[in-house]
């Protein structure tokens, strides 16, 4: 087995690892107002015309830090197609400035049903803390098949603190 087969291999056997772990902490998911401090938010410009390639980013804003997330996206799959999905700087900026770096559970992108899920991001070898402020967890990069109005929603939202417990009371924001 190569190298690089084998550190993809750790790396999603860690990732899943992680992921399972908080599965089994409460889903911290609502969709009123945050009382934790913590919102996730999808960015995107709604009209879209055929042929037109354009992103849909996750950001996050938290006052309270932390090392992971997890989401699952569903778009109309006669409207888009989703490209690919690329992780933002939120998480791996403040990991490559604290010694450590990220790992990312590649998504599983379903054009047919409309659903892209298993998108997870986890800091991995950093110091004591986590980050807190604003920015891009991800961009999913999507096509448009026809004109119209996209209306992409995030489900399953977990944001994991610095135990990598699950921080309760998450706003979404669709």
């Amino acid at each position: 087995m190569r190298i690089g087969t084998i550190r993809r291999s750790v790396a999603r056997i860690l990732l899943v690892t992680f992921v399972l772990a908080l599965m089994l902490l409460p889903t911290a998911c609502s969709e009123s107002e945050s009382i934790s401090g913590t919102t996730v938010s999808l960015a995107v410009d709604r009209n879209i015309k055929q042929g037109d390639m354009f992103a849909v980013e996750v950001r996050i804003s938290t006052d309270t830090a932390c090392r992971g997330a997890q989401f699952e996206l569903t778009f109309d799959p006669a409207l888009m197609k989703c490209d690919e999905v690329v992780e933002g700087a939120f998480f791996k900026d403040w990991a490559a400035g604290n010694g450590g770096s990220t790992i990312v559970l590649p998504a599983t992108i379903d054009n047919d049903d409309g659903h892209v899920s298993g998108m997870g991001i986890a800091v991995i070898g950093a110091g004591a803390g986590g980050v807190k402020g604003s920015g891009l967890l991800c961009s999913y990069h999507f096509t448009a098949l026809a004109d119209g109005t996209a209306s992409p929603t995030l489900s399953g939202v977990v944001v994991s603190d610095v135990t990598g417990t699950a921080i309760p009371e998450v706003e979404v924001k669709n």
